[in-house]
């Protein structure tokens, strides 16, 4: 019988680092600051509804969070009542065949994605406000577009932080003790 090793390295998705979203969004800080104190006169309007679509982008994640979550650690309450009902409980952390793990997977790629974005959008909304204050005692427009780009730097924030925590959702949680010892019982099938 072949060792997982001999067919090669798996293939493997780590979170993404806290210092990858630092380096991004002061990247992201950086650049819009250079370009808007030379280009602002050319810069699109600020709207409410940019801040809006990347909120509405930050529930969904969300949602898309919560669910994965639930569905990949139930709760012991209903892990507890389906046993006693005599029906068998579902394995904590256990999926129910390939297309489960495979949409956990592209969950974790979105969300890994998501989160990089979110960081270079928050940058970049942050790099705007920042320099839109400055400026706002000098300029009218300047003083308009502030509270737009507040309103997106904090819907990149939450888009970032949404992100991250569907991506903390796909990971599978390790199996109890108990069930460990279970399948240590359990006699395998050649």
């Amino acid at each position: 019988m072949r060792s997982d090793d001999e067919h090669g390295p798996r293939p493997s998705l780590k979170p993404t680092s806290p210092s990858t979203l630092a380096v991004v969004g002061l990247v992201g800080a950086a650049l819009t600051l250079l370009l808007v104190a030379r280009y602002y006169q050319h810069a699109p309007e600020l709207s409410w509804y940019n801040a809006a679509v990347l909120l509405a982008l930050a529930v969904l994640l969300a949602w898309m969070a919560w669910t994965t979550r639930k569905t990949l650690r139930p709760s012991r309450s209903r892990t507890q009542g389906a046993s006693a009902g005599g029906v068998p409980s579902r394995v904590s952390g256990g999926l129910e065949g390939p297309e489960h793990a495979l949409q956990i997977a592209r969950f974790a790629v979105l969300a890994k994605a998501a989160a990089i974005a979110g960081a270079a959008f928050f940058g970049a909304y942050l790099g705007f406000t920042v320099w839109l204050a400055v400026q706002s005692g000098r300029l009218t427009a300047a003083a308009d577009d502030l509270p737009h780009a507040v309103l997106g730097t904090i819907a990149c924030a939450a888009l970032t932080a949404a992100a991250l925590w569907l991506e903390h959702s796909c990971r599978i949680p390790p199996q109890d003790d108990e069930q460990r010892e279970r399948d240590a019982d359990e006699p395998t099938r050649p």
